[in-house]
């Protein structure tokens, strides 16, 4: 390697680095404020860069809104993906595979609650700002990588036997169904959990334990 391209290498580490601190940043602030409430002189000074700096990475507040959220969904999948490609989990049938993964999102919300509100605050965000869906397509492409994993599992289960053949001409809105379910609890959970002292008697992560136990018996 040459002087010059070590040279660009180190810049490159360094912007990457940068960008990876700013959207950090962009995550903190969003999830704890919502994205309305944050303006882009709050991220620059969260990130410690020139608000001019901030603008040369990200034009917008709505460019950046949509890049923390691909990087938020790329974040989780790092944690999720792997034990989805393991061996082991290749050997259960379709509704242990489902059972898997709904295991996985109960450690997800107790472990990243920010990950939830913070998609809350993003789809308001999105549907107040009226950004059109071409803007999102790879947000959505980052999303339909993971509910394709799911999907297959459900897929799996329906020719394996292990989840009922009545669901054989739905799969695509009996997935919608299981993560709307689960996404919505988790969200208003992780938003308002605690908010009335009924609340405070409730575990969270019991309660996502429930509803999954609930929706993988009406899978069989």
């Amino acid at each position: 390697m040459t002087a010059v391209e070590k040279l660009a290498e180190e810049r490159d580490e360094l912007k990457n680095a940068r960008m990876e601190r700013i959207l950090l940043s962009a995550f903190s602030l969003f999830s704890h404020n919502g994205i309305d409430a944050i303006a882009m002189t709050d991220i620059a000074k969260n990130a410690e860069i020139g608000v001019a700096s901030l603008y040369r990475y990200y034009a917008t507040k709505d460019e950046i809104a949509i890049r923390t959220a691909i990087w938020a969904w790329e974040s989780q999948k790092k944690f999720i993906v792997p034990i989805l490609e393991a061996s082991d989990y290749e050997k259960l049938n379709g509704h242990d595979q489902v059972q898997q993964i709904l295991q996985l999102f109960c450690k997800l919300y107790e472990s990243e609650p920010d990950f939830f509100r913070f998609i809350y605050f993003f789809d308001a965000y999105i549907v107040c700002q009226k950004i059109t869906t071409d803007r999102l397509i790879p947000y959505q492409q980052v999303i339909q990588s993971v509910q394709d994993i799911i999907a297959s599992a459900i897929h799996k289960g329906i020719e394996d036997g292990s989840i009922s053949a009545r669901y054989k001409e739905c799969e695509e809105e009996l997935y919608f169904s299981i993560m709307h379910t689960l996404f919505s609890t988790s969200q208003k959970l992780s938003l308002s959990g605690k908010m009335l002292e009924m609340d405070a008697k409730n575990d969270g992560v019991q309660q996502l334990v429930l509803v999954g136990k609930i929706l993988l018996e009406g899978l069989k």
